[in-house]
């Protein structure tokens, strides 16, 4: 079995693709902390782990994702890179990678300090994660082969679903 965790509007054919919301029409509307699964060999996340509230739910969230994989299954999670989005932001940049330079988003003035926070702060977004937080995370939730990834580039084989691909960071979990 493979997940897809925070679906959205996106159905992944050979996924159960699980959301909370019903508009999505995923395989199973429900919040996934009240869920079980066994022996399930991929749990897929993108742009979705950051919608969980940091500490307690995104801890619970990854401790659940633990105990349902099996041996050597895979956890993927992408989420809004905050250390790309910092350096970018400290070095002078726009920001206009994040989204494109056409995006306005809910920008005033469309400066960087306004894009800043719109990634950071944007769709209820609870934390974002840089990579050595998000590692110590998936350790205390006893995951203990991290790895930070590129799009597309997975243990999963013939993975190849990755979007925002200008924004985010990718990390992958076996247990």
């Amino acid at each position: 079995m493979k997940l897809n965790v925070g679906s959205g509007k996106i159905r992944m054919n050979g996924y159960t693709n699980i959301d909370i919301e019903p508009s999505h029409e995923p395989d199973i509307c429900a919040d996934v902390l009240t869920l079980d699964f066994t022996n399930v060999e991929v749990i897929y996340l993108c742009h979705s782990f950051e919608h969980f509230a940091y500490y307690e739910d995104a801890l619970k969230a990854l401790k659940l994702f633990y105990k349902w994989l099996k041996s050597d299954g895979v956890l993927r999670l992408a989420v809004p890179n905050l250390e790309l989005a910092v350096k970018a932001y400290c070095q002078g940049g726009d920001l206009k990678f994040l989204y494109g330079g056409d995006f306005k988003g809910y920008y005033h003035n469309d400066t960087a300090g306004e894009r800043l926070n719109f990634f950071v702060k944007a769709w209820n977004h609870q934390h974002c994660y840089d990579y050595q937080t998000l590692k110590l995370l998936l350790e205390e939730a006893g995951f203990t082969r991290i790895g930070k990834r590129n799009a597309n580039e997975s243990l999963i084989e013939g993975f190849n679903h990755d979007r925002f691909i200008s924004e985010s960071l990718y990390i992958e979990a076996t247990r």
